[in-house]
């Protein structure tokens, strides 16, 4: 077997901007010049800055400070800091609006060329709250809207104190709650978010605004139940793009803000809970905390420190299938005509799913003086989830396509057939590594300086999986998929559940090592303008990112044979020394059996004391190993300009982005001249090198102190899948279909139009309607095609391959609503509404499909959540209901029956909690009440409403936590 001695690819990048083309940024001082001109410093000038904080010093972050009658004013940031520049000398007043509390006015005397402090504490919210809900929820609530109404674009925000009001577990379970956002889940936890319909693979995520590296194995998606979602202090979720912000997420963007100490106040979370999954009875355990404080009379240092181990034994149960055309062979090459009977259907059971999430965070941070600071932060995220899988599999056709009598589309007898039960053990772990070092710098005149550099490294390791498999073949099988809830199927002639009729078939191990490297540089430049009636600030920056992603595969196949070393033991009788149930397993409450499974210790015990005993099928060993590895370096630089304007009450960010993207990628030539050749490898490399600019808009005119009208015109991009622009080329013999990478793929661009009104209410809460529209180029589909004469293919006479489409396009509206509902009578003033819904419609055109316009990979048509909540004196209570609507997972390049789609799923989750003494809470949480299960359907057979075959169904019933948590 052949390895590259540089994977992972190591690269020295002695001037990080080296190798940039000047023509690519040379717009951006120009343009800021242009931008500045006329902006002279006038005379007699001071700076307001200053904290605002709650009655009990909590700061608060997206307060809108007036000065005099200005409509717009400055947004605090998180941490309760505002600051106002060129500000004439006198007089002025300032008005502070914090959504709940009320509005205060102070008078402020500035000096000429100084620095004018104003702290503010405000006041008791309008309405008497207090009595009503709990503070932290309420706290929570203010402080999401505040910093969403501030927002200088669309954006949704989550507080830290809000995380915890429904059962969310990791990040992407609260990012569910956002309007237009949508989950995808794995084994019953939310894995990855769609915003806005569009597919995760749209969409990106970073940490503190630097981008996070992804340990998924082939491509740009990150994991979101890595990370831990008591980790934040606050989730900002952008939907329109400004030009400091990476051009990489045409859905949108995923911001995590980490928590930093706050002065005079210190703070300690601590999370105690347990519980137990019904499905399995499998244990809960959840721990964490985090502490934090300001030290030294001045409070110049703070340190934030954090930590969480979250362990979830879960289970799950589940069947699924493939279909095929009775009229053709479904072996090898088979065409899909029309999905009309089932190829392969087959019972799953997961009694072992351990999940262990673990992760650690530190900022530490030093004020050098009060308008500047330098921080360092870090965290630690680590996912690992050991597996045990028991398979059934009906395999109604075998290697030959026999074919028996076929009743109807929904029932028939088999004969030829096979049945194969095999064994998965696999673990898998992830972990995403970072740290930030950086500063922000404000300077007397108003002009601020900011810069950051950033590591990240994102690592997936599948140290051994194993999966040994026992067939029996020749038998007759019967099948009845007339209920799609449960379908089923029987052996007629031959034996389900005898041990001695299973010999040996494979033995199949594992070894995966996907490596992603992120060096990261950001700096910016901001100055004050004054156009006239026109205020605000120009901002001017550069950036890079320097990727390294390596994937390694070893996969070693086995034959059925079994050496005389093996302790005795035969090919015939291995699967009778490795059972030790007495009956069959059962899943879906006794619907179904699965026969008498394997032993799991046992079959851990034997594979690894006579490994010697398995006999190596070199041929396809080397083939799937070598056809499965690859690097990709990408270099990513660029430099952007924007201005921040306000015009009476409209504030205008215009600016453009350039970014020029250069990659370099290396793969084999895996080809074999016949069945049992060993391939012959042939390194291959690809490199691509483009520029692109972003231009931008966003608008935002306030009508009045609690409405906003926004509009945004932006442009962005998603770079090709790594595995997708890798050179790969796996030919097997006798095989009609070569599977080949495309590294000329070019990148999907996207233009977008978006607005959004937006209507606060005093008592914490919102109402607001937007709708959006985007329109793809160049966006990547997977595709069957002729080979080309001048392709070295050997026997092949197909080939699959990624390649660009032409266009496509997006569009859909959003509407959302949060109230407390105080003005009820009594009791009922605790009551309390949320509800948001997400409609989403898109069209795209594949060459090979023709006339169809088919909808979007990934996106979701209809998504949203409803939930009810009451919070009175010591008592909150929460029911919530999260929505994702059917979405197309797949693509068939021939037709539509080979489409696969995830169907739509609704799951009810609830919380509940008690205050107790000295700032504690008695918590319980339940999730997936209803037990709602995971199906996908394929094709358009029988054409049921609209959908297909159901070949995937799976559930995992309800599990529930209890535990304390004390915030000081």
């Amino acid at each position: 077997q052949q390895r590259w001695s540089s994977l992972p690819l190591v690269r020295v990048h002695p001037m990080i901007f080296a190798s940039v083309p000047a023509s690519s940024m040379a717009f951006v001082p120009a343009l800021s010049l242009a931008l500045i001109l006329g902006a002279a410093p006038l005379a007699a000038q001071g700076t307001l800055s200053g904290t605002v904080s709650d009655p009990s010093g909590r700061p608060l972050g997206g307060v809108i400070v007036q000065l005099d009658s200005a409509r717009l004013g400055v947004a605090t940031e998180r941490d309760g800091r505002y600051r106002i520049v060129r500000v004439p000398a006198g007089s002025h007043t300032l008005t502070f609006r914090y959504i709940g509390f009320q509005a205060r006015t102070m008078s402020a005397a500035v000096a000429a060329s100084g620095a004018t402090i104003v702290n503010v504490r405000l006041d008791a919210a309008v309405v008497k709250l207090a009595a009503v809900t709990v503070t932290s929820q309420v706290a929570g609530q203010a402080a999401a809207l505040n910093q969403q109404r501030a927002a200088g674009n669309v954006a949704s925000v989550i507080d830290n104190e809000l995380i915890g009001r429904l059962p969310d577990p990791n990040l992407a379970e609260a990012l569910a709650r956002v309007p237009g956002v949508a989950m995808v889940r794995d084994q019953g936890e939310g894995r990855f978010v769609q915003i806005r319909g569009t597919d995760a693979s749209l969409n990106s995520m970073s940490l503190n605004g630097l981008r996070v590296a992804t340990p998924e194995q082939n491509s740009r998606q990150l994991p979101m139940d890595v990370i831990p979602s008591d980790q934040a202090a606050a989730i900002q979720v952008s939907k329109t793009l400004t030009p400091d912000m990476d051009a990489d997420a045409i859905g949108g963007n995923v911001n995590l803000v980490t928590r930093t100490a706050r002065a005079h106040r210190p703070l300690l979370n601590v999370t105690t809970a347990g519980g137990q999954n019904q499905l399995g009875g499998g244990a809960l355990l959840n721990l964490g905390v985090n502490a934090g404080k300001r030290f030294g009379a001045s409070q110049k240092f703070g340190a934030m420190v954090g930590g969480t181990y979250y362990k979830n034994e879960r289970a799950s149960q589940n069947f699924e299938g493939t279909w095929c055309a009775q009229s053709q062979n479904c072996g090898a090459g088979a065409t899909l005509a029309s999905l009309d009977v089932p190829n392969l259907w087959e019972l799953r059971d997961y009694p072992q799913v351990n999940r262990l999430r673990q992760g650690a965070n530190a900022t530490l941070d030093y004020l050098l003086n009060d308008h500047s600071k330098v921080f360092l932060r870090a965290t630690f995220n680590e996912f690992a989830d050991d597996e045990v899988r028991y398979r059934t599999r009906f395999d109604f056709f075998g290697a030959s396509g026999a074919r028996g009598t076929i009743v109807s589309p929904d029932s028939g007898v088999v004969t030829g057939a096979r049945l194969t039960r095999d064994i998965r053990l696999r673990k898998v772990t992830q972990q995403i590594v970072t740290a930030q070092l950086g500063g922000d710098h404000n300077f007397a005149g108003g002009s601020a300086f900011n810069w950051v550099l950033g590591t990240s490294r994102a690592a997936e390791d599948r140290p051994d999986v194993r999966t040994l498999a026992f067939r029996q073949t020749g038998l007759t099988l019967a099948y009845n998929f007339a209920d799609a809830d449960r379908p089923r199927a029987n052996v007629v002639v031959g034996s389900f559940d005898d041990p001695a009729r299973f010999p040996l078939n494979s033995l199949t191990r594992e070894v995966r090592a996907t490596r992603d490297d992120d060096v990261s540089a950001k700096a910016s430049f901001t100055l004050p303008i004054v156009l006239g009636s026109v205020t605000g600030s120009v901002k001017s920056g550069v950036s890079a990112r320097l990727k390294d992603r390596s994937n390694v595969l070893t996969q070693t196949a086995h034959t059925s044979a079994l050496g005389t070393n093996a302790n005795g033991v035969t090919a015939a009788t291995l699967y009778s020394s490795l059972v030790t149930d007495t009956q069959a397993r059962s899943i879906f409450g006794g619907d179904y059996s699965l026969g008498r499974h394997l032993n799991a210790d046992l079959v851990s015990t034997f594979v690894g004391n006579n490994l010697g005993a398995f006999t190596v099928n070199q041929p396809g060993t080397v083939t799937a190993s070598e056809g499965g590895t690859y690097a990709v370096t990408e270099d990513v630089y660029a430099a952007y300009v924007m201005a921040n304007l306000d015009v009476g009450a409209l504030r205008l960010i215009p600016g453009v982005r350039v970014e020029a993207t250069r990659t370099e990628s290396r793969a084999n030539k895996v080809s074999q001249a016949n069945a049992t050749a060993v391939p012959v490898l042939t390194p291959l490399t690809g490199s691509t090198s483009y520029t692109n600019a972003f231009p931008s808009l966003n608008a935002t005119y306030r009508v009045d102190e609690l409405t906003n009208v926004r509009a945004a015109f932006t442009t962005a991009l998603v770079r090709p899948q790594f595995r997708d622009m890798a050179p790969y080329v796996n030919i097997s013999a006798g095989q009609p279909t070569a599977s080949i990478g495309n590294p000329d793929l070019k990148a999907t661009t996207a233009t977008a139009y978006d607005v959004l009104v937006e209507r606060y209410f005093r008592n914490v809460g919102f109402v607001s309607a937007g709708a959006f529209y985007k329109n793809l180029t160049n966006f990547i589909y997977p595709t069957s095609r002729p080979r080309l004469a001048s392709e070295d293919l050997g026997e092949a006479t197909l080939v699959t391959q990624p390649v660009n489409g032409p266009t496509a396009k997006l569009y859909g509206y959003e509407v959302a609503w949060q109230q407390n509902l105080t003005f009820l009578p009594g009791v009922l003033r605790g009551f309390g509404l949320n509800a948001n819904y997400t409609r989403t419609q898109s069209a795209s055109t594949i060459p090979g499909r023709t006339g169809a316009k088919l909808q979007l990979p990934g996106q979701t048509g209809n998504a949203g959540n409803i939930g009810a909540f009451y919070d009175r004196g010591p008592v909150s209570l929460r029911v919530g209901g999260n929505y994702s609507g059917e979405f197309l997972s797949t693509i068939n390049p021939l037709t539509a029956d080979g489409d696969t789609r995830t169907r739509a799923r609704l799951q009810w989750d609830a919380s509940g909690s008690l205050q107790l003494p000295r700032r504690a809470k008695l918590f319980a949480e339940a999730i997936n009440l209803t037990n709602t299960p995971l199906r996908a359907t394929v094709g358009n057979r029988l054409n049921r409403g609209g959908g297909g075959d159901d070949p995937s169904f799976e559930f995992y019933k309800t599990w529930v936590m209890v535990g304390i948590r004390i915030d000081r």
